[in-house]
């Protein structure tokens, strides 16, 4: 709760003409409680004080829960205030302090409150009773006489009481329009973003200008295309008086680029022009059949969205650099509340009800995927939560848990920063809205994103996407690794237009009809690629193949639930690999259903009927396909059938469609309702898939350092580490002497020639000190400041890690390259461990003095301490590192995968559409998507240092699979593989089980089989 001192509440109350706001004074003020102790000399003296300071701006607020007598709040209390009101002459008003809409939630209150204590019920004081609810107005009635009786006032005081309450709720009342300026656009004035002039005028000349930057070779066709669409979409764009909100997003794009900050639009914004030549998007309209009416139409009278992804590394410094590009007073971050779900309830429950953090813990890691409002539900129906179902069925305090978490859902549990939200308004946008500090120090506005269009805010959101931070981090390091040589580096040309001569590429350049990043696509290798890396994504690309640009549009809209429950896949394939020939519903669709091979896939598909057939404009065609599936589908059809039967050509004279095309044309629409998806947002996720898998493809090394150092993508790093050394690039241990706070790639050997492209095992990746655990930021720079250390005890000198990271670094081979010749890992820890054991270390300022000598005391290192074993060396660098770099974690169980059949996840491929086969390996991914039949369906993905295997798990499975569902970690499955396309292949399971839990099972039965062969030796 955001607070001021008393001597500054006059700033912010008083007006030029008198007072702009009004204090209550109510029981919980100083007056309140003064009153409330009997001291009421004090009390009138401190009222009449608050009312000098704002004259005609203090009340007392009344408020009676009928507590126990000479408690706040009492019957008493309440007469009191009142009397004490009428001896200053301050106006009396009366409450209830509403908490609740009715008497039954009072419990969920005190829940609230616990979690607000951070203590259980009974640890501090509660509220007194349930009397915070919104009462009636007679109830309210009541309540005034009653507190009047108790007074020694009139029983007239009750009405003048409720009369001073009325008019200051009138004095509240805001005029939406005259005061706030609802609905009209706000956006920073002209000077504040560089414009000089009609922002009309201007608006018109940059988008003229970004013709020729956009469109400088192209034929006298396309240019008068261009500018045909540029100007009917400025003319929509200038009537609307939208020209200001164009140019502030076009300034804030272009203060991002200034920056070097890695920027894209996203979303329907994609399809506009005027987005596109003012740089706003990097997506081409005109290239994709993008229409500005998705996004923009001559019937919109609110600001429309432009959404830009941003680096998530840098996406702070770009929030810092926009208040400082239009100052505090017109820009604020938007704010989100955060409401409870599952986990969140019943942690804030179990608190409320003092349970053990272990119970807390029991349920609460179990019932994530569920809402806390169907907790009940989900216990009984989910196989995985039987264990849980159970101890609520014979412990009543879980039991108990249960039903408050359920009260819980969704009410808020408290402001936060919104992940993307900026709001950018003119000079008087702190008149419009509060605000508040935000967590990273920055204005935050009370108003959530549903404020936003009504009030006429410009509401931009930057969203920091890690993707776009690899890609910026990936581009660097080509640079730096490969300077001039960059383009044959990379196998490019030599004279690729998008590489300068210092190997620096310019990304949103790049051809889109790349064959090598199409083919390495087709393998379904996808991982690190944009929005293409899913298991079933895999598999979707296993099947269709993708060979030219639109078909990544196609994929990214197609994998979602609309696309899958209206059956687009299945026609979208077929018709692709030739197995049917396109159905394009009518010829005259042709042109436009040819992208998608002649299914209606796109909002913009059904854009492009309505007006071919009805005859509209496609802004008319938008508004009717918002009306479709809402409800009044009786109504859109019987126009859509009118008016296209009225179609006629006006040479023949003939309708252009007949009654058996206008029934199997809305017979698409009306299947189509919600299912399809806008092209300009699949465009625009496009690009960025496109741009990590070229990078992919030509730079490997790079761009797996980037992904391993922001980590954009759906798996953990170890099946990063996985897929590098799938590709051939090795993976460099820890070393205090070479690794730093990124991933960085080293040449291991020269190019073969001057000209050569990078072979395999040219570039490693080097691992990071950033992910040792514990590793604090000061540590972390002062271990690369002091850098190189010529042995252990320099290190420990010099870097002065705390004793426990000193023993970390050590266990998992960062301090390897200082020991000296000979030497073990086990000898380092020995090492260390003698250095840490003594009392005292040499203070930095001595190290600093001596003189700058090589010290080197390898020779103090011992030798023969028995070395770490593999297994020891996986479980410190899993517990450190949270990823294993000596070997993978499941080739400690070899011998009982070996002696099962278990198959490798590389090898699945190599098996017969059907086979019942074991895979085994470590969770990395777990998804419940939605599916067409509406039933939950599980994929588990594993990663078993070969490769990764996706199992499906249906209802059966899951009943059998039970609670390792999601909580079991290293996994064995059974399942039959399922051949998806030419590349993809997966299991349906049948059954699962915990790996750790057979290798104890296995481990105990070989030890028997031994004891009785050794027995039976004997007897012989």
């Amino acid at each position: 709760m955001a607070t001021i001192g008393r001597s500054r509440v006059r700033a912010f109350v008083q007006g030029e003409s008198g007072p702009a706001a009004t204090v209550l004074l109510g029981p919980d003020s100083d007056v309140g409680r003064l009153v409330q102790a009997g001291r009421h000399t004090e009390a009138a003296a401190s009222l009449a004080d608050w009312a000098a300071e704002l004259p005609g701006g203090v009340v007392v607020e009344v408020v009676c829960h009928l507590t126990e007598p000479g408690e706040s709040r009492s019957i008493r209390h309440a007469a009191r205030m009142l009397e004490l009101a009428d001896h200053v002459g301050v106006p009396a008003v009366l409450t209830n302090a509403v908490r609740y809409l009715d008497p039954d939630e009072a419990v969920t209150a005190d829940v609230l409150d616990s979690a607000g204590h951070l203590a259980a019920l009974g640890s501090f004081r509660p509220q007194p009773n349930a009397q915070a609810f919104l009462k009636s107005a007679d109830a309210m009635r009541a309540v005034a006489r009653m507190v009047t009786d108790a007074s020694s006032l009139p029983r007239s005081s009750a009405d003048e009481m409720l009369s001073a309450t009325e008019r200051l709720a009138d004095r509240c009342r805001l005029d939406p329009a005259a005061d706030l300026g609802w609905g009209r656009p706000k956006v920073p004035e002209p000077s504040a973003i560089g414009v000089d002039g009609d922002p009309d005028q201007v608006l018109f000349r940059r988008a003229e200008a970004g013709i020729t930057e956009r469109f400088g070779d192209a034929g006298r066709a396309l240019r008068e295309k261009v500018d045909e669409r540029m100007r009917y979409e400025l003319g929509i764009i200038t009537g609307f008086g939208f020209a200001g909100y164009f140019l502030t997003v076009a300034d804030v794009s272009k203060l991002m680029r200034d920056m070097r900050v890695r920027n894209a639009a996203r979303g329907s914004g994609a399809g506009s022009l005027v987005t596109y030549l003012l740089r706003i998007s990097n997506v081409d309209p005109i290239e994709h059949d993008l229409l500005f009416e998705r996004f923009l139409g001559n019937k919109r009278e609110t600001l429309p969205d432009i959404d830009i992804d941003v680096e998530s590394a840098r996406r702070h410094e770009v929030y810092r650099a926009i208040f400082d590009r239009y100052g505090s007073n017109r820009v604020t971050l938007m704010s989100m509340q955060s409401t409870y779900r599952g986990r969140g309830a019943v942690r804030d429950a179990g608190l409320a009800l003092g349970l053990d953090d272990e119970q807390i813990d029991l349920v609460a890691k179990n019932v994530w995927r569920s809402n806390a409002r169907d907790l009940r539900t989900a216990l009984a129906e989910k196989p995985e939560l039987r264990e849980i179902a159970e101890l609520a069925r014979s412990d009543g305090q879980i039991d108990l848990l249960v039903d408050l978490s359920e009260r819980l859902d969704r009410l808020p549990r408290h402001i936060s920063m919104h992940p993307c939200g900026v709001i950018l308004g003119d000079s008087g946008l702190l008149s419009m809205t509060p605000v508040q500090p935000s967590g990273i120090g920055l204005p935050m506005s009370q108003f959530d994103k549903h404020d936003m269009n009504d009030a006429g805010l410009l509401k931009l959101d930057v969203l920091g996407v890690r993707m776009q931070s690899t890609l910026a981090y990936a581009l660097d390091e080509i640079e730096r690794v490969n300077g001039s040589r960059a383009a044959v580096a990379g196998a490019l040309p030599v004279d690729a237009r998008y590489v300068n001569r210092e190997g620096r590429i310019e990304l949103d350049e790049i051809p889109h009809d790349d064959e090598p990043t199409f083919a390495a696509i087709r393998t379904t290798h996808t991982l690190g690629m944009f929005q293409i890396e899913s298991p079933g994504q895999r598999e979707l690309i296993g099947k269709m193949q993708p060979d030219r640009y639109s078909d990544l549009i196609a994929d990214i809209s197609l994998f979602r639930p609309g696309p899958m429950k209206g059956n687009m896949i299945v026609p979208f394939l077929d018709t692709k690999h030739g197995f049917q020939h396109p159905d394009y519903i009518h010829p005259s669709f042709a042109g436009f259903l040819d992208d998608s091979y002649g299914v209606v896939i796109y909002h913009e598909h059904v854009l492009r009927i309505l007006e071919a057939t009805m005859q509209v404009s496609l802004a008319e065609a938008d508004e009717i396909r918002r009306h479709m599936g809402k409800g009044d589908d009786d109504a859109l059809e019987a126009t859509f059938r009118a008016r296209t039967r009225a179609n006629v050509d006006p040479e023949t004279g003939l309708r252009r469609y007949d009654d058996a095309d206008v029934d199997r044309i809305w017979a698409v629409l009306k299947g189509f309702g919600s299912f399809g998806f806008c092209k300009a947002h699949g465009a625009a996720f496009a690009l960025p898939t496109y741009q990590s898998a070229w990078l992919k493809t030509h730079y490997p090394a790079e761009f797996l350092a980037g992904i391993l150092t922001h980590d954009p993508g759906m798996y953990p790093k170890r099946l990063l580490l996985t897929e590098a050394r799938r590709m051939g690039i090795p993976v460099l241990p820890l070393d205090v002497n070479a690794s730093t706070d990124v991933y960085r790639v080293e040449r291991l050997r020269a190019p073969a020639t001057p000209i050569a492209p990078t072979r395999t095992g040219d570039l490693g990746i080097r691992l990071s000190l950033v992910d040792v655990h514990g590793i604090s930021d000061a540590e972390l720079a002062r271990v690369v400041v002091g850098r190189p250390y010529e042995s252990i005890t320099d290190f420990w000198q010099r870097a002065t890690p705390s004793r426990s990271l000193f023993e970390r670094l050590a266990q998992v081979g960062a301090l390897d390259s200082l020991a000296g010749p000979g030497r073990t890992r086990g000898d380092v820890l020995a090492r260390v461990r003698a250095l840490t054991g003594r009392s005292s270390r040499p203070r930095a300022a001595d190290v600093e003095n001596q003189l700058d000598f090589v010290v080197d005391d390898s020779d103090t290192v011992p030798t023969g301490t028995p070395d770490v074993g593999v297994r020891d060396r996986v479980s410190d660098e899993l517990d450190i590192l949270s990823m294993e770099v000596s070997e993978h974690v499941i080739e400690s169980y070899r011998p009982m995968l070996d002696d099962l059949g278990v198959v490798r996840a590389a090898d699945l491929r190599d098996h017969w559409n059907g086979t019942t086969v074991l895979v085994a390996g470590i969770r990395i991914a777990t998804q419940t998507p939605p599916m067409r039949s509406g039933r939950r369906v599980v994929f588990i993905s594993l990663d078993d240092g070969s490769g990764v295997s996706d199992s499906t798990f249906f209802d059966e499975a899951q009943q059998r699979a039970g609670s390792l569902l999601f909580g079991t970690q290293l996994m064995l499955i059974q399942g039959r593989t399922r051949r998806t396309g030419e590349r993809g292949i997966s299991l349906e399971a049948d059954d699962a089980w915990d790996l750790k839990t057979m290798w104890r099972e296995w481990s105990a039965t070989r030890a028997s089989s031994a004891a009785g062969l050794d027995a039976v030796d004997v007897g012989a």
